[in-house]
Formats: C-alpha cells, sequence, structure tokens
C-alpha cells in the first residue's frame, strides 16, 4: 500500500487530467510532461484497485496546495479547468484522493528538512510552501512516494529516496 503525495504543480495536472479523462477507461492518468511512466503507473493502480474494492494506497496532496492553487489560478491553472472544476474537486474528492490538513502534525517533520540546499554550487533557500509538501509526506506512515517539480526539493537528502 503506497500513497503518492504531489506538490501543487503535480495537483494540478492530476486535476487537469482527472476532469478530461472519461472514468470508464482502465487508466486515468496519461503521459504528460509532469506525469512519467512510474508515476501514471502507481497512480492508475491506486485508482484501479479502489475502483475495485481494495485500499491499496492514496493520492494526497496538502491543503495548502490547495491554496497555492487558488491564489495563484490563472499562472498554474493556464485554462486547463475551470474555478467551478476545482471548487468540486475540493468539495467532493474522489475516494481514492486525500486532502491532507495543514496542521499540528507537520511541525515536527518541518523541523527535519533543511532551510537550504546546494543546488549547482550556489545554496538555494527552501520556501515554507515547499517545506510544507515534504512535511505533509515526512508526517504519512510510509511507503510513500512524493512527487515534487522543484529543483531544489529534488536536493533534500531526507526525501531522495522516496521520489517518483
Amino acid at each position: 500500500m503506497v500513497d503518492i503525495i504531489l506538490d501543487t504543480n503535480y495537483l494540478a495536472e492530476l486535476i487537469t487530467q482527472y476532469y478530461q479523462t472519461n472514468h470508464l477507461e482502465n487508466d486515468y492518468f496519461r503521459e504528460s510532461s509532469l506525469f512519467q511512466d512510474s508515476l501514471i503507473r502507481e497512480l492508475n493502480n491506486i485508482v484501479r484497485n479502489y475502483n475495485n474494492g481494495f485500499l491499496t494506497g492514496l493520492i494526497i496532496a496538502s491543503s495548502y496546495a490547495f491554496v497555492e492553487i487558488a491564489r495563484k489560478f490563472d499562472g498554474i491553472v493556464k485554462d486547463r479547468f475551470t474555478i467551478e472544476k476545482f471548487a468540486a474537486f475540493i468539495e467532493q474528492p474522489p475516494s481514492w484522493f486525500f486532502i491532507s490538513s495543514v496542521d499540528y502534525s507537520l511541525f515536527q517533520p518541518l523541523l527535519d528538512i533543511p532551510g537550504y540546499v546546494v543546488l549547482n554550487g550556489e545554496i538555494k533557500p527552501i520556501e515554507w510552501a515547499d517545506a510544507l509538501h515534504i512535511a505533509t509526506a515526512l508526517s504519512r506512515d510510509k511507503p510513500w512516494l512524493l512527487a515534487i517539480s522543484d529543483r531544489r526539493m529534488k536536493e533534500i537528502k531526507i526525501i531522495k529516496d522516496f521520489l517518483i
């Protein structure tokens, strides 16, 4: 049972594909600039198993990822889905999707995330919004995989083995 935790960009792509998919097909998600083979396989396994009555993991995003999308809707979404569909997804997410709260459970994981990483020989800060996505993953029981798009986050040692 593997959970997949998504950052904001991956969440926007998931919602885009969710509303573009027939839902009667075997595979909900397909290749895109963000969704590659291993991630597509894991996402589709979760959905397929859920539809067949088996809980084999969840697809998860923090509530803050939704806040980020809402705050920068036009820039992130780029006409891929409407604000009404976004609101509907939040109001009634699919059974295989979990919106994780930003709460006290993230306190310790946030302390474990470095404030900076070295990227191409330069010290780069980890933005607090990105830290929340990582803390959401770290607060979950394993096994989990983390889908993140920011290169700085990919340099954090405690998550390197869990990236998809």
